[in-house]
């Protein structure tokens, strides 16, 4: 039987920092084995620094350190007999290794007699003891229901619906269960009192109501969070301190427990290491820590696969753009019609899709990469980041499509339906629209029905598109502009056909935070030039219908929208 630490580790810089290496340090010494669960791009050389007996198991980004426990306990329990599982992340600095290493043996100690050992317990939200250095003891890991809590943990869209599903629902849980829990942090009533003062009283006290599946119909009175207000207990009894509490300390408290106890070749280390962080983090809607968006102008994406074909194995995709869940399904159906091996490349601005994607897709495609975005740009800005990424340039032909709604008009599932149906609706449109793609004349294949070319369709876009079009070297300035795009940006497409959309400068394509807009944003105007960039490059841009021939020689002149 062992005593397991299993370590969810991530660092905004993608490294690791010396004073984790010092709290891994400390773990081998009080525990058997270590699970090291990574979102960070560990480099060998920084590997070789952790203690040998270590397991490094390394994941994308989604789902925060509830993931990591997953991932770190599943591993666990398939290849170990565990007696013990401690639960700890990265969030912490260790300020005293001899008091962390006293900490950790308390909590072995008391595992005889309690089935859950904490180091503090919260009463932000509601009751719960806190993750981020929790010891379970054999008889929770094996029981039944949390088996079933562990199989429900998946990423969701929000820290806060992270705490709120699986922090607070595990004690939740355990309180169920009959569970014994303890924490070793005791304070006394006088200490509880003066903290939950201080925390009702500081002006950016987290004020989120839990779920009311959580609420606890014997609420404490008790609101404050101890690694806040109680953090000079915390440090001298414990041995350590909360990152963000010397980061940012959002509620202002008295720091200065810190220089009068502990060694300042420490904190300077530790201080080193917020100062390479501190400027990507910041308080949420919520006051919770949040990481945050990446400066730049177009939509920052992090990526997570199931499975990766290798180049030339498969040379047709799929890219989807899901901003409602509830329309999988559709498009899950529509992909059915691709009867041809292709890949699947998702791009969503909700983590907690994550787990129903991969579901979903993995066992109708090849291989499902998944792109994390900011809501921005609609469909067209996570799209031009995926494409000048250069992840579509090994395919001959893709599909883009999206989970269009068009919610302000009663028109706009019908819309939607003709647009699927037109680019995919049957399998013999597919193998037809591939077909032209793979010609190597054809640069774009899209609905026939929906080709608009009128001056009335310009909207408040054609000077953006001059712009675009002049900036990837597509248009000769002063030269005629003539308008030609397939409304609603469903089409099949050749990658090597759009490579200008690579040419054109970062600052020129700041693609604007979403507000319900109906026209004039960047999305709309590049919308109206993939047309044109394709045959700025030798190809036509044609229809099913028209077998190759350039759409633009066609009359369009009925051609309308129900949206637009």
């Amino acid at each position: 039987m062992d005593d397991v630490a299993i370590v969810a580790h991530f660092d905004v810089n993608d490294g690791v920092e010396a004073n984790f290496i010092e709290l891994l340090s400390c773990l081998a010494k009080r525990f058997d084995r270590i699970v090291l669960v990574t979102t960070s791009k560990i480099e060998e050389d920084v590997v070789e620094r952790i203690p040998k007996d270590i397991v490094l198991i390394r994941r994308p980004n989604f789902g925060y350190d509830f993931s990591s426990y997953k991932v770190g306990l599943d591993y666990a329990l398939r290849n170990w007999q565990l007696e013990n599982a401690l639960l700890i992340n990265s969030s912490f600095g260790v300020l005293s290794s001899a008091i962390f290493d006293r900490t950790l043996s308390r909590m072995l100690e008391l595992t005889p007699e309690y089935d859950v050992v904490g180091s503090t317990e919260s009463y932000q939200f509601s009751w719960h003891v806190q993750s981020y250095l929790l010891l379970l003891g054999t008889k929770v890991l094996r029981a039944p229901w949390f088996e079933g809590f562990l199989a429900s943990v998946a990423p969701t869209s929000s820290k806060l619906e992270t705490i709120f599903k699986f922090e607070l629902g595990l004690s939740a849980a355990l309180r169920n269960s009959g569970a014994k829990v303890t924490t070793l942090l005791q304070p006394t009533p006088e200490q509880l009192q003066h903290a939950n003062q201080r925390w009702n009283t500081s002006e950016g006290k987290e004020s989120a109501d839990p779920p009311a599946s959580l609420s606890d119909a014997t609420s404490l009175k008790l609101q404050f969070n101890p690694v806040h207000h109680l953090a000079d207990l915390v440090a001298r009894e414990l041995g350590y301190v909360k990152l963000e509490v010397l980061r940012e300390n959002p509620h202002q408290i008295d720091l200065a427990f810190v220089d009068d106890v502990y060694e300042r070749e420490r904190l300077d280390e530790i201080e080193e290491m917020l100062s390479r962080s501190r400027a990507s983090y910041a308080r949420g809607s919520d006051n919770l820590s949040i990481l945050k968006s990446q400066a730049g102008p177009i939509p920052v994406t992090k990526l997570a696969r199931w499975r990766r074909t290798k180049v030339g194995e498969v040379n047709v995709a799929v890219i989807v753009h899901l901003h409602y869940i509830d329309m999988i399904s559709d498009v899950y159906k529509l992909l059915k019609n691709i009867v041809i091996p292709f890949d699947v490349y998702v791009t969503t601005s909700f983590e907690g899709f994550y787990n129903e994607i991969f579901s979903k897709f993995s066992d109708l495609a090849q291989s499902v990469s998944v792109y994390h975005s900011e809501n921005r740009g609609r469909d067209i800005g996570p799209f031009v980041s995926v494409y000048r990424s250069g992840a579509l340039d090994r395919y001959e032909a893709v599909l883009k499509i999206h989970s269009k709604k068009s919610a302000y008009s009663a028109n706009g599932i019908l819309w939607r339906d003709k647009l699927y149906g037109s680019v995919a609706g049957d399998s013999l449109t597919v193998l037809r629209s591939i077909e032209l793609i793979k010609s190597g004349e054809v640069g774009i294949v899209g609905p026939h029905r929906y080709y608009l070319a009128d001056d009335q369709f310009w909207g408040a876009n054609r000077g953006t598109v001059r712009r675009l079009l002049e900036e990837m070297a597509a248009l000769q300035a002063e030269a005629d502009l003539e308008l030609g795009f397939f409304a609603g940006s469903m089409f099949w497409f050749a990658p090597r056909a759009l490579a200008p959309l690579k040419n054109i400068p970062e600052a020129s394509i700041a693609f604007e935070a979403e507000n319900g807009q109906q026209d004039g944003t960047l999305a709309h105007a590049i919308e109206r030039v993939f047309c044109w960039v394709v045959r700025s490059q030798g190809f036509t841009a044609s229809s099913v219908p028209l077998r190759g021939v350039d759409i633009h020689l066609h009359s369009s002149i009925k051609n309308d929208v129900p949206v637009l």
